[in-house]
């Protein structure tokens, strides 16, 4: 005790210390996430069941390759991505037709858990493309961009 009442200032900041510490070691696992977990936490489970099979991304391909150039299929969490590079002569119509041609090609299970979007761009017709297309999980149509005039020249 006569330690203690001897050096009153160095046990005072000594006993600071060691509280900050521990005050450090409590915050750091409540406001420092956890880099070891996945990013989506538990957004994607159930995903293991309706999972998009490489079979069926080259069948979306193969579907589309008649009028575009290039396609793309990547999945990205719960979003699907279906880009296109369209053929110089496929119509703004022609091109929207495309995302309910490549929906049949999934399982209604795929359809109900993840959102699909449709980029698809013409490189001859820049005044009407790119368009966007997009469809969430819980809707039965594709929304698309606002259509624009074409324009000749």
């Amino acid at each position: 005790m006569k330690f203690l009442k001897k050096h009153r200032s160095l046990t005072l900041i000594l006993l600071i210390l060691i509280a900050l510490v521990i005050a450090y070691f409590i915050l750091k696992d409540t406001v420092n996430f956890d880099e070891s977990t996945a990013v989506y936490g538990n957004r994607l489970e159930g995903i293991e069941a309706v999972e998009i099979t490489k079979d069926q991304k080259k069948s979306v391909e193969d579907a589309l390759k008649e009028k575009s150039t290039s396609v793309t299929v990547r999945v990205a969490g719960k979003l699907v991505n279906v880009i296109v590079q369209t053929k110089g002569e496929v119509t703004l119509e022609e091109a929207k037709a495309m995302g309910p041609a490549v929906l049949e090609l999934f399982t209604p299970e795929q359809k109900a858990f993840y959102d699909f979007q449709f980029l698809i761009d013409n490189s001859e017709n820049q005044s009407q493309f790119p368009i966007i297309g997009y469809m969430q999980h819980s809707r039965d149509a594709i929304n698309w961009t606002k259509d624009r005039e074409k324009v000749e020249g």
